[in-house]
């Protein structure tokens, strides 16, 4: 299912989250260069007083934009709206594919006036867990509305449609997410505690240097120590190898889900089913956000 078809809260809460997310990656990553540069500046012991004054005056603007963009940062709270916004579009979200299967608390055994009208009042109980995003939510998106003709029209659909719709358009798409999220976290951990220790070999080749020519106007050191302190700074913001074991222990549950949707259920069964599915997801969310916490 499309985007566009999700309720008005989840496409607010959704893009409130990519642009903090966007401008929090950035604005870090650009803090950590402007260190590095300075760091870089410092690898020459100039002789001049002249060349000296310049070096260190640039060095220092360079420190001073590190520290704004820390601030900025911190008053900002990119980061909480980041979480904040993906959690709220992550219960809507889900909460939304269990309308729509007609699982617990929207069974078709319900008026779909009722049903509606319990979808409305959970999305609403979930916005008041929220109102500290009201700020930063798009007025425009939370204009529309709140159960789209998209949604109503896969409720709809028989048991059997809802059965093959949901294992191949939730459950796979799911499945297809988290092991391309998984191997791609993997790869980029493995490349930057390489490039990490690498660096850290030099800053030792550098000391070595120093001790062997103490005389030397190089002094490259601090550059490397640097460069390594700022690539376990990213790893620590972007949290590959945390990210890669959620995404592994959620794609092996839902597969394990998916093989148990080889059957025929009832609607109860059903219901059960999706549930189940439901919750394998927003565990992985969960642990997501707790990571977020720390």
């Amino acid at each position: 299912m499309d985007n566009n078809n999700y309720p008005n809260y989840f496409l607010a809460g959704d893009t409130a989250s990519q642009k903090s997310q966007n401008w929090y990656i950035r604005l870090f990553g650009l803090d950590l260069l402007l260190m590095i540069f300075s760091a870089f500046l410092s690898a020459y012991n100039y002789e001049t007083e002249d060349s000296k004054t310049i070096v260190y005056s640039v060095s220092g603007i360079f420190l001073l934009g590190a520290l704004m963009i820390s601030i900025f940062l911190k008053v900002k709270k990119y980061e909480d709206i980041w979480y904040r916004g993906r959690a709220l579009a992550e219960s809507c979200k889900t909460l939304t594919w269990r309308f729509i299967m007609c699982s617990e608390y929207f069974e078709n055994i319900l008026s779909v006036e009722e049903a509606e009208k319990r979808f409305i009042q959970r999305i609403k109980e979930i916005s008041k867990e929220f109102t500290d995003l009201n700020d930063v939510l798009d007025s425009k998106q939370l204009n529309t509305d709140v159960i789209t003709t998209e949604m109503k029209r896969i409720r709809s659909f028989s048991l059997g449609d809802k059965k093959a719709y949901y294992i191949n358009n939730r459950i796979q798409n799911q499945i297809i997410w988290y092991s391309s999220k998984a191997e791609d976290s993997k790869l980029k951990y493995d490349i930057w505690f390489v490039v990490i220790i690498f660096l850290q070999f030099l800053a030792l080749i550098s000391i070595v240097f120093l001790v062997k020519y103490p005389s030397s106007s190089y002094n490259f050191v601090g550059l490397f120590s640097t460069v390594a302190a700022s690539g376990f700074s990213w790893l620590q913001v972007k949290k590959y190898q945390e990210n890669k074991e959620a995404y592994t222990t959620a794609n092996s549950e839902l597969n394990l889900i998916k093989a148990q949707g080889n059957r025929d259920f009832s609607d109860s069964e059903f219901s059960k089913y999706v549930l189940d599915s439901e919750n394998a997801m927003s565990r992985e969310h969960t642990l997501w956000l707790a990571q977020k916490r720390m």
